[in-house]
């Protein structure tokens, strides 16, 4: 049984159809889960057939062949294949905002290269300023190593963040996954169907043309989706997945209390009163948590819609509130977890499996209390600058 806590946004009726269409496939999404954990990577025929449904290019501009989906439809879509995939839903996420990044600030020149008709690429990589750049006649030759690389095994090109030598400036550097290295480090305890090597480049010739001017830039293409503070556009990517898994997670817990008893004498699980109350409050939890995401979602749109410019205290309460769902759906699913008993620490139950891929979505790099602090000292400041 599933429980769809806020109904999709679906008047844009190219949404309604994607969603339609991802649904089609939870058979699919659901059956390779497993063999995603074992592969360490989604499997081909997975991400064969996201390629076919356009999955991975929705904040893609639409004249480049994307389907530059509004930010609410395009959680729709992402809490939904993370409600039948934690990993799936990962590597669309990253996916996603890689490739849109790349396709809407990227020069001319180089997306030209990059971005033929068909197939569309997929990008993969980190933005954290790992590598060096060296000015080398016509471009750059790069050198670094990048950590967390979600999907660069299905992915084409990778980006990696750089500082060019001598300057502060920071740098995107866009290459075909051929001219690096991906070394094989995702041995891990959650989301281990995502893939997410390292990879490495030794004095890469990479031309001006795919260097992108990404930091603090604005977009060269694409409509109001790339008028968002450059941080909500990629920050309110997680909170759809933590969502979806815990959704999943009530769900499946549901599921399992009809058959689960303590002991011979024990009762069942579902007749439990504890039970009962901490499985409601903890799907209460889950709607607060996707109404604060849609909430938080909802604003950076607006500011893109009416071009109002974003304060320091309203982007960075909004990092905070998407830390705090991430921090949510891993405290519902800890609590429940312990009515699953022994099965649950089964690695083919699912329920050990949320709870390991939300306890990993936990170390992203955009997760940390440090949003807390930066939200704090900022609304701190405006008080005593006498602004309500």
């Amino acid at each position: 049984m599933t429980h769809t806590l806020v109904p999709a946004t679906e008047a844009d009726g190219r949404t309604a159809a994607l969603l339609a269409a991802v649904r089609l496939q939870r058979p699919a999404f659901e059956g390779a889960a497993l063999r995603a954990e074992e592969e360490r990577t989604l499997p081909e025929d997975i991400v064969t057939m996201m390629r076919d449904l356009g999955l991975f290019w929705l904040k893609t501009p639409t004249e480049l062949g994307g389907s530059e989906l509004d930010p609410i439809s395009f959680c729709d879509v992402l809490e939904e294949i993370a409600y039948y995939d934690a990993s799936a839903g990962w590597a669309a996420m990253i996916g996603n905002g890689t490739t849109g990044c790349i396709a809407a600030w990227l020069a001319d020149e180089g997306i030209a290269e990059i971005f033929t008709d068909d197939p569309l690429p997929i990008m993969a990589g980190q933005f954290t300023p790992r590598g060096s750049a060296i000015a080398d006649g016509d471009g750059f030759r790069v050198s670094g190593r990048w950590s967390f690389s979600s999907g660069i095994l299905h992915s084409s090109w990778l980006v990696g963040g750089c500082r060019i030598d001598g300057t502060d400036e920071l740098v995107l550097a866009v290459v075909p996954k051929s001219e690096a290295t991906v070394h094989d480090t995702w041995h891990v305890a959650g989301l281990q169907g995502t893939g997410s090597h390292d990879f490495s480049l030794t004095d890469v010739h990479v031309p001006a043309a795919r260097i992108c001017r990404w930091f603090g830039a604005a977009p060269k293409r694409g409509g109001l989706l790339f008028r968002q503070p450059q941080l909500l556009f990629l920050a309110n990517e997680l909170s759809p997945v933590a969502v979806g898994i815990a959704r999943r997670a009530v769900d499946d817990m549901y599921e399992m209390a009809a058959a689960t008893a303590r002991g011979p004498r024990g009762s069942v699980l579902a007749d439990r009163l504890a039970f009962q109350k901490d499985i409601s409050v903890a799907e209460s939890r889950v709607r607060a948590m996707q109404l604060l995401y849609r909430d938080a979602v909802a604003q950076g749109w607006e500011i893109a819609r009416t071009g109002a410019d974003a304060s320091d205290v309203l982007v960075s309460r909004l990092r905070a509130q998407h830390t705090l769902i991430v921090e949510e759906c891993l405290d519902v699913v800890s609590r429940i977890f312990r009515y699953g008993g022994g099965r649950a620490l089964s690695l083919k139950n699912p329920m050990q499996r949320h709870l390991r891929n939300l306890t990993a979505a936990m170390q992203h790099v955009y997760i940390s209390d440090e949003n807390y602090e930066v939200a704090g000292r900022a609304r701190i400041a405006e008080v005593a600058a006498g602004r309500p």
